[in-house]
């Protein structure tokens, strides 16, 4: 992807594509890595490129978008059915759709507008994970591919429209990362906007999540991860399936709906950043009600790290309040005519009126509440709020309130320890040089033996850890900070934290320790599952590799299925047994040839595999924090 390049709409993308020759389309996947370093130069709303010295792509972004397929030109013999106008948009970021003006009759509430669609997470923090833009609702683990039935609720146009997200979603996953170029993003692309424009809103929504992240890994994005882009590809499928053979009726929705909630008066809490594998970017603030309710105002829309940096200090858009983000989590407000969304975020629309208040520290009421639930019950919830999409997930529900002391560090991680003993592993929520996540818990690891109020959320993927978002002096502490700190925004320096003896980076030892102190010396990680690992790995291979990286040969050594059975997890091994055979299922034409099925047997062994992977996963998760918990 090129930044320098103007958002533009899928459609302009899918007809540069679609205009080329075969002969130029099976070239298209080498030819964009070219374009991609190429200098941009702007004057306005033109933008231009200069591939040689005889051929220029011209864009024209009015609005700061190119809409329409006219607005690219180049000056080679073959436009615009040539090589450079596709090589060149398929670098470019692609916009999200516009969203829909409320109905004429919709109630006063509907005036409110949320920061994003509902494709874009605004109740995540900056973990810059598409997989939280729109998480599959299967909790339980249960595999999705069991529903029967046509999908007689929809139109004959919308099941259409789920047929070709699913045909394109089953697509990439057989081609994998390595297989699913510029061709096959677009064929995605163009599937969710036919689903947009028959309202399949999620569907589509999870559709351009999963083409973002193909984007960004045969980029070479350095944000990318294959983990994010398999949870992706997980709940597109996941959607695609539910809705084709009517388990599921859900289309989503395209703007959120809001209804009144009268006179609120609200307590700061915290602000995180947003990174959404969508590209939008901003923030989110929680504050407290008097009855100790979390609600959120959301500032997210498109744009990088940059753009989530600067939002702590961008004002809130509600009512005549002056106050920016930061600042309400260090007062609070007075809001007569409140709205919201069955989330809890709360709208700005004309009725609102908000003045800015007193706030109240954390170990003050009603804050402090927050930190008296057992941890136990609190880990239940978040885990409970990971399980749902994060569009429908309640305000605050998936974070923790801990009293932790630091430990020490190892790696890049920071070891702690709760009040009540459970070991934790503080991680970095968003490692990106524009935030403050990654020096900031640089800061707080050295300071063994430091004690602090934070708020955090679970790492589902990682038994035991925590991402903190925020942190504050536990009661008596002598920190020179002004209430609390967001680790996103404000910079911590030891010379802030109380007077203690601040451990220096120490080179690795030459020698390994003591024997007969290692017990005592050595963390004890928390509790894993080295079979889950392999079946996770597993199912992130496929992703990466396609269909064929099934089909190899195990060789000697004892297979995943093998070594799943030997832990208990049978399910598991019968999945993937499945998984295997699916993928080495192949028919043969009258000469012996192989020929192409259409791959939805694969693609849904592939989802039942994923999808108790996840489960599995999360369950191991939870039961380690808990006492009675693995050990």
């Amino acid at each position: 992807m090129n930044a320098s390049l103007p958002p533009i709409e899928a459609t302009v993308l899918v007809a540069a594509v679609e205009g080329l020759p075969a002969r130029l389309r099976k070239k298209l996947d080498d030819a964009g890595p070219r374009f991609a370093g190429l200098a941009v130069g702007r004057d306005g709303e033109r933008y231009t490129v200069a591939v040689d010295d005889a051929t220029t792509v011209t864009l024209l972004a009015p609005g700061g978008v190119v809409r329409s397929a006219g607005d690219v030109t180049c000056t080679c013999l073959l436009a615009p059915n040539c090589l450079h106008r596709a090589g060149i948009l398929s670098n470019a970021p692609v916009a999200s759709p516009d969203e829909p003006a409320p109905a004429e009759d919709a109630p006063a509430a509907a005036e409110d507008t949320p920061a994003v669609s509902d494709g874009a997470a605004v109740a995540s923090d900056g973990a810059a994970v598409a997989a939280d833009e729109v998480r599959s609702s299967t909790v339980d683990g249960a595999s999705p591919v069991e529903g029967g039935g046509g999908a007689d609720e929809l139109g004959v146009v919308q099941r259409a429209a789920v047929e070709q997200v699913w045909r394109a979603a089953v697509a990439v996953l057989g081609g994998g990362v390595g297989g699913s170029g510029t061709v096959a993003r677009a064929a995605l692309l163009r599937a969710a906007h036919e689903a947009q424009a028959t309202k399949v809103y999620r569907a589509a929504a999870a559709a351009r999540v999963v083409a973002t992240l193909l984007q960004a890994a045969r980029g070479g994005d350095a944000h990318y991860r294959l983990a994010d882009l398999t949870e992706a590809m997980r709940e597109l499928l996941y959607v695609a399936h539910a809705l084709r053979t009517g388990a599921s009726t859900e289309l989503g929705t395209a703007r959120r709906q809001y209804h009144v909630e009268g006179s609120l008066r609200l307590y700061g809490l915290c602000t995180t950043a947003v990174l959404a594998g969508t590209g939008h970017a901003g923030v989110v603030t929680y504050a407290a009600d008097r009855q100790g309710r979390l609600w959120m105002i959301a500032d997210v829309m498109p744009g990088d790290a940059k753009r989530a940096a600067r939002g702590g200090d961008a004002t809130i858009a509600m009512g005549e309040t002056a106050l920016t983000h930061r600042g309400l989590t260090r007062a609070g407000l007075v809001v007569t005519g409140a709205t919201a969304a069955g989330s809890r975020q709360l709208g700005a629309g004309r009725s609102v009126r908000a003045v800015t208040a007193s706030g109240a520290a954390w170990h003050e009421e009603p804050l402090a509440g927050l930190w008296a639930e057992p941890v136990a019950e609190q880990v239940h919830r978040a885990f409970a709020a990971l399980a749902v999409p994060v569009t429908d997930r309640t305000a605050g529900a998936d974070l923790l309130f801990l009293r932790v002391t630091v430990r020490g560090t190892d790696g890049d991680a920071v070891l702690a320890e709760h009040a009540d003993g459970t070991p934790l592993t503080l991680r970095v929520a968003a490692d990106h040089a524009a935030l403050g996540y990654r020096e900031n818990l640089r800061v707080l690891g050295r300071a063994e033996g430091l004690r602090m109020l934070m708020v955090a959320r679970p790492d589902p993927g990682r038994p035991g850890t925590v991402l903190p978002l925020a942190v504050a002096p536990d009661d008596g502490e002598p920190w020179r900070v002004e209430g609390h700190a967001d680790l996103a925004f404000d910079r911590l320096h030891a010379s802030q934290l109380p007077r203690m003896e601040l451990r220096e980076e120490e080179p690795a030892p030459a020698a390994g320790p003591d024997p007969e102190t290692a017990a005592e010396e050595v963390w004890r990680p928390a509790v894993h599952d080295p079979a889950l690992q392999l079946l996770a790995a597993q199912v992130e291979r496929t992703v990466n590799g396609g269909r064929v990286m099934l089909t190899f040969p195990t060789g000697r050594a004892p297979s995943t299925a093998t070594r799943l059975r030997r832990a208990r997890l049978e399910t598991g091994a019968a999945l993937l047994d499945h998984l295997v055979a699916a993928a080495n299922d192949r028919p043969r034409n009258a000469f012996g040839r192989l020929a192409d099925d259409d791959g939805t047997a694969f693609a849904q062994a592939w989802l039942a595999t994923a999808t108790y992977a996840d489960a599995a996963s999360r369950a191991l998760a939870e039961a380690s924090w808990l006492p009675a918990g693995p050990s």
